[in-house]
C-alpha cells in the first residue's frame, strides 16, 4: 500500500479495493477476520440507516413503511434538492407518523449556500434530527465550523474530511460534531481508522458511511465499523439489500431486523460469485 501511495496520487477508491483484497487474503491465510486484523472485532452488529431521497415523497413514505416493517428505525433524509418547504414537509410528516420511535437524520450533500445556511438549518431543529450532514461545500470548512458552533443539532462532516490531515484540521477548528467514515473516501480501512482515532481523541463521534456500493464494499465497511471503539450513530450499509437488483456475492449481505451483521469467517467473511463478476466486468459491459 505504501508503494501505491508513492506511485499514484489520489484515486482512494482504487487503493481501497487493493487494500480490501490484501486484507481478505491475509485474513483467509491466518484464519482471522479483517476487523480482527485491523484492531479487534468490538461488535457483532450495528443499526442500519436508510436514505430517503425520492422527489416523489408518497413513494418514499411507502418505502419507509416497508422498511419499518423490516425493523429499520433510522432514516436519513436527503435535503436541498428541492425547496425548503418540501424538506420541512417531509420532516414534519415523518415525525408526526413515527414520533420519537424514529431516528431522523438530515443530509444536504453540500447543498446550502454559506450565507444563508444558519437560518435554514435553524428551521430544522424543531424536528430533533440526530445530526445534519455536510450542509455546505467541502472546502468551506471554516463555515462548517461556524455552523457547528451556533446550531444546537449535531453537525456531521462528510466531504470535508477525507483523510487524517483533514480530520486533524477538523478537530483543531472543531469543524463538526461527527465525522463520516468511508472506506472508499479515505483509501482503505486503515486510513479510515486514522480518521476515527483523531475523532475519538477530539471527542468527535463517527458514523459508518458509504458511496453507493455492493455487498463486497459493504463487508469492508462493516469490518471497519466493527473495529471502531465507540459507535453510537451506526451505519448506512443498505444498498446491497434495498437498492442493488443483482449483487455479486454468493450469499446476500447480512441484514436482519434493521441491523447489519458483521460477516463471520476469515477475511471479509463473504465470497464473490465468479459468474456474476465475469458478467459485470467492465470488459464485458463495454463489449
Amino acid at each position: 500500500m505504501q508503494a501505491a501511495d508513492r506511485s499514484v496520487v489520489g484515486h482512494p477508491e482504487a487503493k481501497a479495493a487493493l487494500e480490501m483484497a490484501l486484507l481478505d487474503l491475509v485474513g483467509k491465510i491466518s484464519g482471522l477476520s479483517v476487523s480482527e486484523l485491523v484492531g479487534g472485532r468490538l461488535r457483532d452488529e450495528m443499526g442500519l440507516s436508510f436514505s430517503v431521497a425520492n422527489p416523489d415523497f408518497d413513494a418514499d413514505l411507502e418505502d419507509v413503511a416497508a422498511l419499518w416493517d423490516d425493523g429499520v428505525r433510522i432514516f436519513k433524509l436527503k435535503t436541498g434538492f428541492a425547496d425548503h418547504a418540501f424538506d420541512l414537509m417531509r420532516l414534519e410528516r415523518l415525525r408526526d407518523r413515527y414520533g420519537d420511535k424514529v431516528d431522523l437524520r438530515i443530509d444536504y450533500n453540500q447543498g446550502l449556500a454559506a450565507y444563508d445556511a444558519v437560518r435554514t438549518l435553524r428551521d430544522l431543529e424543531a424536528f430533533r434530527p440526530t445530526f445534519i450532514e455536510q450542509p455546505v461545500k467541502m472546502h468551506e470548512r471554516e463555515v462548517l465550523a461556524h455552523i457547528s458552533h451556533v446550531i444546537d443539532a449535531p453537525i456531521m462532516a462528510d466531504e470535508s474530511v477525507f483523510d487524517a490531515k483533514t480530520a486533524l484540521l477538523g478537530a483543531q477548528i472543531r469543524m463538526a460534531d461527527v465525522f463520516s467514515l468511508k472506506v472508499m473516501k479515505s483509501g482503505g480501512i486503515r486510513r479510515a481508522l486514522e480518521v476515527a482515532s483523531i475523532a475519538r481523541a477530539a471527542g468527535i463521534e463517527v458514523y459508518g458511511g458509504c458511496m453507493f456500493e455492493t455487498g463486497l464494499a459493504h463487508a469492508a465497511g462493516t469490518h471497519l465499523m466493527a473495529a471502531v471503539p465507540d459507535l453510537r450513530l451506526q451505519c448506512e450499509f443498505y444498498m446491497a439489500t434495498y437498492y442493488v437488483q443483482d449483487d455479486i456475492l454468493l450469499e446476500p449481505f447480512p441484514v436482519r431486523q434493521g441491523r447489519v451483521l458483521v460477516p463471520d469467517g476469515p477475511g471479509l467473511g463473504v465470497s464473490v460469485d465468479p459468474e456474476k463478476l465475469a458478467h459485470y466486468a467492465v470488459a464485458n459491459v463495454m463489449d
